[in-house]
């Protein structure tokens, strides 16, 4: 798709530290640090996106790789144009990977006048056919397969919320099939500025499509009435949800003891540039790969899907032999969403065993769904989404990228880096009280040699899995040459 010239070119409003939020946050001109929260809880992560979109004044810019047109979706969007009609500029930037069927609903979105809705690496086909999409990304591989999996809300430039959650009910503890356990940051003041101007990078690039190129629906004012009766009715069908998210944000934003949570530091902003496949630029993943080697005890990732690279690899075996002691906790074959991706790990987990890797598989038991669902019905199971690393107690990463070959060389991310001990140790405590709850199985060798996946007093010898076909897709996917777009 050719870049047309006419594509207006907009840029972050700047900061106001008179606004709402930047009093909730106690936020001021002079301040030299920026503010951290981190939220582990899923309803508390939706209701913390709904307070900052309510409180927004000036601007709202969202960027995600994922948003679903479900309840936390529909809920979300309807707050968007809430605050569109009290005069609140919002851009919203998407990549096109799982935007299928929905060129109707964007359309009529961006037709409001304070909505502006752009499209990352658009697909050419826009009818609403998996096949001919899919045909569409095998035919261009090479451009389509570059997605945006950057998730990042900006409010006001003060406050912004950064992390692994894309927006749909799975994030949010609301899916009823499977719930991810996630983390995001709260992120207020300095560093707000540094998303914002890589938001911008995306915004203007030629590679980001403005709706009304991208698709061919011209909406009348008639749609947009008709999509906002729709997101009313659909909104109002789940008022039990609505009401306990509601619920659980007022106690948020009224708590008289938020500033105190509130943690003050430095930090350093990390994203890749949207045209990451120039041969000049280099990923974020290298910069990460730099900061595990001034480790000098302890390493901890966290990754939904790791499968190391050599670059990695050498890394963790110069920490190793340095005396680091070095923990991955990632999926399991039961708990992972994309068996595909499973496979690239499992190719590597011996060797990380033998260097002296401790592994930990997370447990997708739906025992363990109070911690995670804000659902009454019983899931079918639960799923490792956060992305983070913990060096040494006292610094900490927390970001979209995954340590595999598709975030390290296909997809653009973002994080941050924060060297203080007292986010760090949020963090870090979180996990280990995932882990002093069983919530993980550790992956061992037995006596001869086998794996086992160990929990308290129980052993297995066979990897867990959620079915019989769940295995037979994982031996399938394990014969095709795919590692490099895992």
């Amino acid at each position: 798709m050719p870049f047309h010239k006419d594509q207006p070119v907009s840029h972050a409003t700047e900061p106001d530290y008179s606004v709402p939020l930047a009093k909730l946050f106690d936020l001021q001109l002079q301040n030299t640090h920026s503010k951290f929260l981190a939220i582990h809880k899923n309803d508390e992560a939706l209701a913390w996106r709904i307070a900052l979109i309510e409180q927004a004044q000036h601007s709202i810019d969202a960027q995600y790789y994922t948003w679903h047109a479900d309840v936390s979706g529909q809920l979300l969007v309807s707050k968007l144009i809430d605050a569109a009609d009290r005069g609140v500029r919002v851009r919203l930037l998407l990549d096109d990977i799982h935007t299928l069927g929905a060129d109707r609903r964007i359309a009529t979105l961006n037709g409001h006048k304070n909505i502006e809705v752009r499209i990352f690496n658009a697909f050419r086909v826009r009818w609403p056919n998996q096949l001919l999409r899919t045909f569409e990304l095998l035919w261009n591989l090479n451009r389509l397969n570059h997605r945006m999996h950057n998730k990042l809300l900006i409010v006001d430039n003060v406050a912004s919320i950064i992390g692994g959650r894309n927006i749909g009910d799975e994030f949010f503890g609301l899916n009823k099939s499977f719930v991810f356990r996630d983390l995001d940051l709260l992120v207020c003041g300095k560093s707000v500025k540094k998303f914002s101007y890589s938001f911008d990078l995306f915004w203007n690039n030629e590679i980001s499509k403005t709706a009304r190129r991208v698709i061919a629906f011209r909406p009348r004012r008639l749609d947009f009435n008709h999509m906002v009766k729709r997101l009313n009715t659909n909104i109002a069908v789940s008022r039990k949800i609505i009401q306990r998210i509601s619920s659980v944000k007022k106690s948020l934003v009224n708590n008289p003891d938020l500033i105190r949570q509130l943690i003050s530091s430095k930090a350093q902003v990390f994203y890749d540039v949207p045209n990451v496949n120039s041969i000049d630029e280099k990923h974020m993943a290298h910069t990460l790969y730099q900061c595990n080697m001034h480790t000098k005890k302890q390493l901890m990732i966290i990754s939904a899907y790791f499968i190391p690279s050599k670059a990695l690899i050498a890394s963790l075996q110069s920490l190793l032999e340095s005396g680091v002691h070095i923990k991955v906790l990632t999926n399991s074959l039961a708990s992972i969403d994309v068996t595909a991706a499973f496979t690239g790990y499992e190719r590597y987990r011996h060797q990380l065993l033998n260097m002296g890797v401790e592994l930990f598989e997370f447990r997708a038991e739906p025992r363990y769904r109070s911690t995670y669902s804000a659902s009454t019905i019983n899931i079918d199971y639960l799923s490792l989404h956060a992305k983070s690393i913990i060096y040494d107690g006292d610094s900490v990463y927390v970001g979209t990228l995954n340590l595999d070959p598709r975030s390290e060389n296909l997809n653009t991310e973002i994080g941050i880096f924060v060297k203080n001990p007292q986010l760090t140790e949020s963090v870090h405590q979180a996990f280990l009280e995932d882990l002093a709850e069983e919530k993980y199985w550790q992956v061992k060798f037995n006596e001869r040699g086998k794996l086992t996946w160990q929990c308290s007093d129980e052993i297995i010898t066979q990897q867990p899995a959620r079915s019989f076909w769940q295995r037979i897709a994982k031996t399938f996917f394990s014969l095709l040459p795919i590692q490099q777009h895992l």
